[in-house]
């Protein structure tokens, strides 16, 4: 009688105990050049900072929940009819945390085709997105802060309205964007992703050794990105560039 071999699951492979612990993804704001230096003697692994990029787009979907908040329920008070209730800012919010995750998925492909593989693009990317949580946190704060009056449009711009849901919720963005925190938050959406693409090219340069290649890395998500945060944005953006009804 035969006897049948028992297969044995060959061992899992050891960590190598000579590899440094990889850079956090905030020594990316002490420098590019720094992080990637500490980030190169590492095992790559695509998903070491996806934290961070949760944190920051769960944080960008609140502040502008939170900007647009006072413009929604002020149009429905005025209008006279039911005040946006949790679900309403729950939408905001999981839209600008997709748009975010959206936005990283982006840069790291792009990234990918235009610097390589050995630029460590994901990685990169990822841990760029460290520069954004403390300016979401300022949004925050200051939307909080600001006196509930001045997310109330004028008299002239609710008279021109007549009244319609839709017109006043308009005057109600436009007033909202014209507040300091509605300002920071578009500044911080345009900007704050501009910086990212910019700050990324001497990490990807350090790591691939090809300033040509890094470059591509670098430019090639950016307006991609910023399309996609502009899209986020756009309900309030339109609104701020738009002229008020009777103008």
């Amino acid at each position: 009688m035969a006897r049948t071999r028992k297969r044995t699951r060959p061992p899992d492979p050891l960590p190598d105990v000579n590899e440094p612990p990889a850079p956090l993804p905030t020594q990316f704001l002490t420098g590019p050049r720094v992080f990637a230096a500490a980030l190169a003697p590492t095992t790559p692994r695509a998903w070491r900072y996806l934290p961070v990029v949760v944190l920051s787009s769960v944080l960008s979907g609140l502040a502008y929940a939170l900007v647009v908040r006072h413009a929604m329920v002020n149009a429905a008070t005025v209008a006279g009819t039911p005040v946006p209730g949790l679900p309403s800012v729950l939408i905001d919010v999981l839209g600008g945390t997709f748009l975010g995750l959206l936005t990283a998925v982006l840069m790291w492909g792009l990234a990918f085709l235009g610097a390589g593989r050995a630029a460590r693009p994901a990685e990169v990317y990822g841990a760029s997105f460290a520069l954004l949580p403390p300016l979401w946190l300022l949004v925050i704060v200051w939307t909080l802060l600001t006196p509930a009056a001045a997310w109330v449009p004028g008299a002239a711009a609710l008279q021109a309205a007549e009244k319609t849901l839709s017109d006043v919720q308009v005057a109600g963005l436009r007033t909202a964007a014209g507040t300091q925190a509605g300002v920071l938050l578009l500044l911080v959406t345009v900007l704050g992703t501009a910086a990212q693409c910019v700050l990324t090219y001497p990490a990807l340069r350090t790591l691939n050794r090809n300033p040509g290649r890094a470059a591509l890395g670098s430019l090639l998500p950016l307006l991609p990105a910023l399309l996609v945060q502009f899209v986020g944005i756009a309900p309030l953006a339109i609104a701020a560039l738009s002229r008020p009804p009777g103008m």
